[in-house]
């Protein structure tokens, strides 16, 4: 990583210099997971140092996006804003344009992971969104990168009090190219007091992009995170996702959603951290996997001392279509108060002969059988979000899957 190290003196000295620094000497401090920490670790994603040193040494270049059609209110390109809609209420900047104007508490979020650290050492691009304070209003995002390319991007949502927003993110790659682009993005989501929040995910990167996501959520009191993630492309893909309930009656919701084919290798890690008094968490993820891919969930439902009267539940799912496919679920209770309620469950199977046999009965061949089975069994967790495009890609996926 020494290549970085020179990186960072020269071309990275910006506003959030002394940032990048903190978080590039935390990564040094931080080590690589060994096998001995858990048996399981070797069956993680390889994100390898090569992966890491790729992806904070890129740096993207220039997109050209004039045949992508959108009705999106912000276009990305590269992590850079190449078209945005005036939308009542919201302001949206590219982050590098507004960093001495960010609030103090943007700077303090270092992240807690090993490559989310790097992230925060090495971006050179991504957004900026400040809503106002008690309004009702939807937002939508398509972001592309060069599918050669490697890259790091810093993304940074602010939700006034008392707001309610709908917000879709939609992510997608330009270019097939070899496998060897890394790509990290690093979100921070701010809900101030009463803020409400649904936030819908679609990742469908190229299989050649190893894809690197850290979504964090800081909830104040009474304010309600709700979201819908799916993630099908990318051919080896780290997604973690936490919120931090710090005010008092916070809720968090997950509802998660992946499809693996081929030699896709996937890692999704959803997790609540709860502080405040009276707050929920219900995290719901399933997956689906194909071929010689594998997936994992890992996830953590993390109840602290003062967090009395409050609740967590996770709950993983993954239907295993194949002999040679891998998936694991690894859920965890940290309960520090004997004052809450918690649980969890996770389950791995095929599909249920039974079901399909049933179907068969109705005229229906063994393959679209298990495709309305598999179409189901996802599209039963993302239409609780009321977004036609997410259920149409979920049942888009589904036939997709080549059985």
């Amino acid at each position: 990583m020494e290549q970085f190290s020179d990186l960072l003196k020269t071309r990275l000295k910006d506003p959030a210099y002394d940032f990048r620094q903190d978080s590039f000497l935390n990564y040094l401090k931080t080590p690589k997971r060994s096998f001995k920490e858990s048996p399981t670790v070797k069956d993680y994603v390889d994100i390898t140092d090569s992966d890491l040193e790729r992806m904070a040494t890129g740096i993207y270049g220039r997109l050209d996006l004039k045949d992508i059609k959108t009705d999106a209110d912000v276009l990305l390109s590269n992590g850079i804003i190449t078209g945005k809609k005036n939308v009542e209420g919201v302001s949206v900047y590219n982050i590098t344009e507004v960093l001495d104007k960010l609030p103090p508490i943007v700077w303090e979020k270092k992240g807690k992971e090993r490559e989310e650290f790097l992230i925060n050492a090495s971006w050179n691009s991504g957004y900026f969104v400040d809503i106002k304070n008690d309004i009702s209003v939807k937002l939508s995002i398509d972001a592309y990168n060069d599918g050669t390319s490697s890259g790091t991007e810093k993304n940074v949502v602010f939700i006034g009090k008392f707001s309610k927003v709908n917000l879709v993110e939609s992510r997608y790659t330009v270019g097939e190219g070899k496998p060897s682009a890394t790509q990290g993005k690093a979100l921070y989501i701010f809900l101030d007091e009463g803020a409400t929040l649904e936030y819908n995910y679609l990742q469908d990167k190229s299989d050649a992009v190893t894809d690197i996501t850290f979504i964090r959520t800081y909830q104040e009191k009474s304010s309600n995170f709700s979201i819908f993630h799916i993630n099908h492309g990318a051919g080896k893909l780290l997604f973690v996702n936490e919120s931090t309930q710090e005010g008092d009656e916070s809720d968090y919701k997950v509802f998660g959603a992946s499809f693996s084919n081929g030699k896709q290798a996937i890692d999704i890690r959803d997790s609540s951290f709860q502080v405040g008094k009276s707050t929920s968490a219900d995290i719901h993820v399933r997956g689906v996997v194909r071929g010689r891919s594998s997936t994992i969930h890992r996830g953590n439902v993390d109840i602290e001392l003062p967090s009395i009267l409050s609740s967590g539940f996770y709950d993983s799912k993954i239907l295993l279509l194949s002999k040679d496919g891998y998936a694991n679920s690894k859920p965890a209770l940290i309960i520090r108060n004997n004052n809450t309620r918690s649980k969890h469950g996770s389950a791995i199977s095929s599909v249920d002969r039974e079901q399909i046999l049933y179907l068969e009965s109705r005229g229906i061949d063994e393959k679209t059988a298990t495709t309305l089975i598999t179409g189901g069994f996802i599209e039963s967790i993302i239409e609780k979000s009321n977004n036609e495009k997410f259920i149409e890609k979920v049942r888009e996926y589904s036939k997709d899957i080549n059985f």
